[in-house]
Formats: structure tokens, sequence, C-alpha cells
């Protein structure tokens, strides 16, 4: 949706059609963009991440002046939330600062180029930002076989599947796979990468992800 303000030597339109669509999309949800920020521990990134999403809506009608000194202090606010990320204490907190990333993050990219600005190098801290954010939001998956639930001289078994990020964030199910009882079990990821999707989509891991397909390296 927003590809054409981060490829190199986006056009004007392409610039204007990003700030749009970018606009569009914050102000459709901004009501829980701004409940998960506002639960963001560190009160200087809540409250400079607030200040974008709030302000951003109005940059058609900045002065050149204002936009460059606004530029810099979304820049300012997108690099203190990507410092912040691997060092809080939660994960929960790790997910409230992955929202804040991916939503002050091309608001400050769109805002730089509109400023006339180089933005290579604040893409690069949102796309580490983003990786850290993959691997820190990584479900965790347990598996049980249910082995007392096998039928006698089935060559197959039901496990129980549950992927947890963090507490109360977790996906469960149950697959069925090729195994015998007292013979080691082997368990393909492919068999069940949906419940690990399933909550990797419930935290900001998801839109990291989303956000590096855009903003490759």
């Amino acid at each position: 949706m927003i590809q054409g303000v981060f490829r190199p030597g986006a056009s004007a339109d392409d610039l204007s059609a990003g700030v749009r669509r970018i606009i569009a999309a914050i102000e459709t949800s901004k009501t829980e963009i701004l409940a998960r920020i506002d639960a963001i521990a560190t009160a200087e990134a809540s409250a400079c991440a607030r200040q974008a999403v709030i302000e951003f809506a109005d940059i058609e009608s900045f002065t050149p002046q204002t936009m460059q000194r606004w530029a810099q202090d979304a820049t300012g606010c997108v690099t203190l939330i990507s410092s912040l990320i691997g060092t809080v204490s939660t994960k929960s907190e790790t997910d409230e600062l992955g929202i804040a990333l991916n939503t002050a993050g091309p608001i400050a990219i769109a805002a730089r180029a509109r400023a006339g600005f180089s933005i290579d190098s604040l893409k690069t801290i949102v796309v580490q930002g983003n990786r850290s954010l993959v691997t820190l939001l990584e479900p965790a998956c347990s598996l049980t076989p249910l082995w007392g639930d096998q039928p006698p001289g089935s060559r197959e078994v039901e496990v129980s599947v549950r992927c947890t990020v963090y507490p109360g964030v977790v996906s469960a199910g149950h697959i069925i796979v090729e195994g015998q009882r007292n013979k080691p079990l082997r368990v393909p990821f492919s068999a069940y990468e949906h419940i690990f999707t399933a909550a990797s989509n419930q935290t900001s891991r998801a839109v990291a992800l989303a956000a590096l397909q855009i903003m490759p390296s």
C-alpha cells in the first residue's frame, strides 16, 4: 500500500499518494493505535509516538520550516523506540514498542522524504528494529503426543500443540502425524505452522514481517 514512499527515487506523486494512504490507514485505526501506544511503559516513547500519530494528519498544511522540524522530531522518536526494543523487561512491552515502531516509523520516513531529507539511515533503523521484533516475539511451541488416544496398531498419533508468545498471547490446536509409541516422534514444522502463525499474528511480529517485505535491506 505504501511501497511508493520507500522505493528509491520515488516520484513526488508516489510520495504524495503514500502519505495519503498512511494518513488514511492511521485514521481508520487511530483509537486502537493510540490505546496500544498509551500502554508503552516508557513515557517518553509513548508521548512522542502519540504526538506523531495525532499531528501526521495535518502534514499537508505544514510550512516547509515546520515540516523539517517536525520530520527531525519524528526521526528522534523512532530512534528512541528502536533503541528500547530488546531492553525492556517483558515481551508484552516489546510488543507494544513494535506497534509504536511500525506506526511512527512510516510516519517519520514519509515526513523526512517530504521535507527533502535522506531516508536511508532511518529505514535501516526501522529494519533493524523489526528484525529484533521478529526474533524476540517468536512463539515458543510445545508438542504433546496423546499416546493414550492412539488406537492399537495405528501408525498415526494426535498431537496437542500450544504456541505461546507471552502470557495471554496463545494459540493451540491438534494435529495428526505419523508416529508410534516407543519410537522417536518427528513432527515437521509445516504440520503446526498454522498454529505458530496464529500466535504470531496476535502480536506486532506480524506487522514487523510485513514491514520487512516493504523495506528490505
